[in-house]
């Protein structure tokens, strides 16, 4: 889990930095809370991923016409769409900020709140407004 994790922090193709960043803030949560550190991050991770992803597929007959639907994603798909939910980043890819965003957004996500959980509220929404196609899955 760490690999993926340090993977998906890359800034500029330097592994270096994102392992920093990564250990900057394990180490934050080593203090807070001592012992049940790696618990309140898998709680974290768990409270972020997603059961439900929305697909576009092009129709063949009708000019640039998309149909969307909601499918439910996989386990090992889960982790990765997690990981991309939970370290979006912004224009500013300074490492010090990064480390205090990613924080930031770890303690959110374990109470349940946050940017990355509305994410997944608004995903949710979305595929229930596409709902009426979720039994054409031919993919």
């Amino acid at each position: 889990m760490n690999k993926k994790i340090i993977n998906q922090l890359l800034l500029k193709g330097k592994s270096t930095a994102s392992e920093k960043i990564w250990l900057k803030s394990a180490k934050f949560f080593y203090k807070l809370f001592n012992k049940n550190y790696k618990e309140f991050i898998n709680r974290a991770f768990i409270n972020v991923t997603p059961l439900l992803k929305v697909k576009q597929l092009k129709q063949k007959n009708k000019r640039s016409r998309l149909k969307e639907f909601p499918y439910i994603v996989k386990n090992t798909s889960r982790i990765s769409s997690t990981l991309k939910f939970f370290l979006t980043r912004k224009n500013n890819k300074d490492e010090k900020k990064m480390h205090k965003k990613l924080i930031d957004e770890l303690l959110f996500a374990t109470k349940n709140t946050g940017a990355s959980i509305n994410k997944k509220k608004n995903l949710y929404e979305y595929a229930f407004v596409k709902k009426k196609y979720f039994y054409y899955r031919w993919f």
